[in-house]
């Protein structure tokens, strides 16, 4: 005979499994609307159409679509975060001895969120192109900002304490990343345009390969010493 407790607690994970599987299935299905269809043309309706589940659904699970957003944003920036967090480590510990591998290291910490979510990450390129960010609730908007300067802040740091090891020159810490971001995000874009995902792919990666290595020179002690690295 099967103990009732064990019944319950059956029947709960197997509730809890279907609960998560529709969360999963609404963001995936807003993933695709917002990216499709711009988030201020996309609907709650559309939305539900795409998930294949009713409205009072997805409203069960996300109070607006500024909450999908949310929730569709938070894994890229925590990759990011996590990517930047190992890369400060490595240079604490010394695994990071020279301004081409930190260089290097913010280059991958940033494209890494790419590799695992590109679609998430083609929906913040839309959101910023198209100066989106005032159109969320402000608490949504504030907490989105929050981990954002989370990771510039990561970056900025990574670059000042390269400065203060002497592995790279002195600059402004706040418009190197800048830069650094913004070549990552144009060349994405760029190559998106221009070819086929498997092509496109495979010119991102030489694209920023090169814009690394031009970074990296620029910015390293004694740069003519430095070797051309794999990279990305």
């Amino acid at each position: 005979m099967i103990p009732k407790n064990k019944h319950k607690i059956v029947c709960q994970q197997r509730r809890t499994r279907e609960k998560n599987q529709r969360i999963q299935s609404i963001l995936e299905a807003a993933q695709r609307v917002f990216f499709s269809k711009g988030y201020l043309k996309s609907t709650m309706d559309e939305i539900a159409m795409e998930a294949e589940v009713t409205k009072p659904t997805v409203y069960l699970y996300f109070k607006a679509k500024d909450d999908l957003f949310f929730t569709l944003m938070l894994p890229l920036m925590d990759d990011i975060q996590k990517q930047l967090e190992k890369a400060e480590e490595s240079l604490a510990t010394g695994k990071i001895k020279d301004g081409g591998a930190l260089i290097k290291a913010l280059f991958r910490a940033f494209y890494h969120g790419y590799k695992t979510s590109p679609e998430t990450f083609g929906i913040i390129q839309l959101f910023q192109q198209q100066r989106l960010m005032g159109e969320l609730k402000p608490d949504v908007r504030a907490a989105l900002n929050d981990k954002g300067r989370i990771n510039f802040d990561l970056g900025r740091r990574l670059l000042t304490r390269g400065i203060e090891l002497g592995l790279i020159k002195k600059v402004n810490v706040y418009e190197i990343a800048d830069v650094i971001w913004a070549l990552i995000v144009g060349v994405i874009q760029l190559e998106d345009i221009k070819s086929d995902d498997q092509k496109g792919h495979r010119l991102k990666e030489n694209t920023l390969r090169l814009a690394e290595q031009l970074i990296a020179e620029a910015l390293t002690i004694n740069n003519g010493k430095s070797k051309r690295r794999k990279s990305i």
